[in-house]
This record gives structure tokens, sequence and C-alpha cells, in this order.
């Protein structure tokens, strides 16, 4: 007499358990995973620094150690323009009928001289996309001179046209850059009123709190912090933005003109005339900043 065999399924406890234990795996794995993900993309971040600071000392080589920049006029407010693909209304962006003190323009002068890609251009924590300058019939690398729109571009510069005063007070942008300048950073986050953790209550220092200090930082990496050109060539992840000349925050433009108390800082804006200039020759303000798209 042959046995039957009964064969016994999961019951719903058991399967509830088992989702429950896969669900928990995820949350503890999930944290790990991102966070792996955003230390990669740092460090590819921290490479793309790299090479535009190659490409800017290249430029400066080739430019009797000139840092790159476009027609410069020293009683105009600076700007950032993007043209939406549809080139610029001059294809020389030294010629004195184009813009004047366009920061876009400055970087846009390693693409064309010094062939860097435009994915370098692109931090892969953010949303960017690289341009592709293919929108229009004479748009092409060839003719353009700025990037096309504002998420073509992830990384900010120093400001390379100061007004009279700010060349008065020693400041310039050259292959003399100290080594503690920051050149270049993930894109200034331009986050409102309280982007600067001097104001809203902030601590006017490194140690503000969390809460201010991810407005102040780079929107590139979650406000945790960001990648930073220094002068000497190095590039280098910082936790805050007071890592500039004398803890200078490199997003703001400086209250005083000796660089006696550089945490207090204003609003860099764009097209101003007074606070988009740097005051003295530490003074780091890394253009353009995210409000100006």
């Amino acid at each position: 007499m042959s046995k039957q065999t009964r064969r016994k399924g999961f019951t719903l406890v058991e399967l509830l358990v088992v989702i429950g234990i896969i669900a928990l795996l995820i949350s503890i794995l999930l944290p790990s995973l991102n966070r792996a993900r955003e230390t990669a993309n740092r460090v590819k971040c921290g490479s793309n620094m790299r090479q535009i600071g190659q490409a800017i000392q290249l430029y400066a080589n080739e430019n009797k150690g000139n840092y790159p920049r476009t027609f410069y006029n020293p009683a105009a407010g600076t700007t950032g323009n993007f043209d939406a693909g549809n080139g610029s209304a001059t294809a020389d962006p030294f010629n004195p009928l184009g813009t004047a003190n366009d920061v876009c323009k400055a970087i846009f002068l390693l693409i064309r001289t010094q062939d860097i890609t435009p994915e370098v251009f692109i931090c892969p924590s953010s949303n960017d996309e690289k341009d592709t300058y293919s929108t229009t019939a004479g748009a092409s690398a060839q003719w353009k001179v700025t990037f096309s729109k504002f998420n073509n571009l992830s990384y900010s510069i120093a400001n390379p046209y100061p007004d009279v005063n700010g060349v008065n007070n020693s400041y310039k942008l050259n292959a003399t850059t100290g080594a503690e300048f920051a050149i270049a950073a993930d894109k200034n986050p331009d986050g409102g009123t309280n982007y600067d953790p001097t104001s809203g209550g902030g601590p006017a220092n490194a140690t503000s709190a969390t809460s201010f200090m991810q407005k102040a930082n780079s929107p590139n990496h979650q406000g945790q912090g960001e990648n930073v050109l220094y002068g000497d060539g190095h590039a280098e992840f910082q936790q805050n933005p007071f890592c500039g000349s004398k803890r200078d925050n490199i997003y703001t433009v400086s209250s005083d003109t000796q660089g006696t108390n550089p945490t207090s800082s204003l609003h860099p804006t764009r097209g101003s005339t007074t606070n988009c200039w740097p005051k003295w020759a530490g003074d780091s303000i890394l253009l353009p900043a995210a409000g100006w798209n």
C-alpha cells in the first residue's frame, strides 16, 4: 500500500514574514547603496574639476598667464547668459558688440580652445545634461560662445571680471593665483534668502546648523558639500563653502575690502553693478549661480 504524500504550501503569515524580512533588508541596504553611488559620483565630479583645472592652466600657458575671460567692461555688471541653442549676437566673444562680463562665455572658451568635452561640465550627482550644440544651424561649438541652457553647466568659476576697486585691491585671476584660492567648484547654490548661513539667524562661521549649511552648499550633491578646484590645481570635496582664502565663503561677495571678515558676505545678483564683484585679492565669487537661469 503506497503512502500518499501531502504537499504543504506557505501560509499567509509565513509569506508576510518573508516580505517583511525582504523589506527590512532593502531598507538597510538601500542607504548604503545610495552612499556608495554618491561617493562614486563625488570622485567622478572631482575628476571633472581637475580636468577643468588642467584646461585653465593650458589656456593660461597660451595666453600670457591669463585665465579665460571674454569682452570685459569694468563699468558693466556681471552676467551669465545661456543662448538657448540659437548662437550669440556675435561669434567673436571678444567683440564689444557682444555682452560684456559674461561668465558663461569665459567658461565656454575652454571648450573652444582646449578640446575639453561638454561632459566634463556635468556633475554626475546633478540632473544636468551635456550640451549637444545641434539645436539650430550655425549653433555648432565652432560658432557658439556660451552654453545653451542653465542645465548644461554644473559648475561655477571665480568671477574673472573685477571692477576698478577690485583691481585696486589686488584681485587678479591668472597663473599667479594663490594655492588656497577657489578657482571653480560645484554650482553656486543661490538658494534664496537663507542660502548663506551668515543670514537667517545662522552663526557666521563654518559651524552653522545643518539646515542652514545645506542651503549654503551646492545643490549638486544634495547640499552635503561641493568639490572645489584650488589655485594649485588640486580638487577636494568640502563639507561647507567656508573653504577659500581666510575661510572665505566661495559663493558670496565679502562685505569688506581687506578680507578681515570674509564670512560676512553678500548675495551675488545677476547683472548687478555692485555685488558680483570681488572685493579683495582672495575673494572667491563662483558664478553663475543657481538662480541665474
